[in-house]
């Protein structure tokens, strides 16, 4: 069995939303030339959150040599039909690559992510105009978790993902620590996600605003005041002491702030 003939594992952590749910898995099972066998990590009853819901996902399938590829996919993203095997083909074109994503696009065929620029304090993505997308695969600072094609054989030699980071910036962490060991993350324009940002963005909910800040101030003391970091991240070159500071500063006040509201 070779990795053209061996199916995609595909892992889904799952919140209350059996009919997105049930459309993810349906794009998922019409890709062009490509099997799947798909990991749903159910958290409506007890949400262990975005992270160790991947790893749970991750622990099915890495350490088994029957895939090559493990697809990281949230409940609400639905790929193009042949977004698998675009991502699979470049994957298998470059041995160097252990993270690739596809362009993620809204119903309305806007570009909310096409590769990633500034992780702290709070992430960016880079925007392109449909029409004037790259034509060949390009590199990316960190891969949004939100769908990310993940070489088994990465995941073996660099680990899991840190579940420090509960909800988000996990996704960040794992591409600069995949990065930093010598691996590249890639974004293939080729291949598509319609996904609309919504869910980690929501501020209605202030325990899962506080699980971000704390999110972010764990990311910010493993990552942001190392010369690593600055050597790896979009923003590197304006991470002065100063900045530093004011962000986590900023960040510790919030997260105070809501403490001191019981969340």
């Amino acid at each position: 069995m070779n990795s053209t003939t061996k199916k995609i594992a595909v892992v889904i952590p799952h919140f209350n939303a059996p009919e997105g749910l049930k459309k993810a898995i349906e794009h998922l099972k019409s890709q062009v030339n490509v099997e799947v066998e798909i990991f749903v990590r159910d958290n409506t009853h007890d949400n262990i959150l975005f992270t160790r819901a991947i790893n749970v996902g991750l622990r099915q399938f890495v350490y088994s040599d029957l895939y090559d590829y493990v697809l990281v996919l949230n409940q609400d993203a639905n790929l193009y039909p042949t977004c698998l095997r675009d991502l699979m083909s470049v994957m298998q074109a470059n041995p160097s690559v252990g993270i690739a994503a596809p362009v993620a696009i809204s119903s309305t065929k806007v570009v909310n992510w096409a590769g990633s620029a500034d992780a702290f304090p709070w992430g960016k993505h880079l925007i392109f105009n449909i029409t004037q997308l790259p034509q060949a695969p390009y590199e990316t600072n960190w891969v949004n978790g939100a769908c990310m094609l993940l070489r088994t054989a990465m995941v073996r030699e660099i680990g899991l993902l840190d579940e420090n980071m509960r909800f988000i910036c996990s996704d960040a962490d794992y591409s600069f620590t995949a990065r930093a060991r010598g691996w590249k993350c890639v974004v293939v324009p080729s291949a598509f996600v319609e996904h609309e940002l919504s869910g980690s963005s929501n501020l209605s909910n202030p325990w899962l605003s506080k699980v971000k800040l704390e999110d972010q101030l764990y990311f910010a003391k493993k990552w942001v005041t190392n010369d690593l970091y600055r050597a790896l991240a979009a923003e590197g070159s304006s991470l002065t002491p100063a900045v530093i500071q004011k962000a986590i500063h900023d960040s510790q006040q919030q997260l105070e702030h809501l403490r001191a509201q019981g969340v």
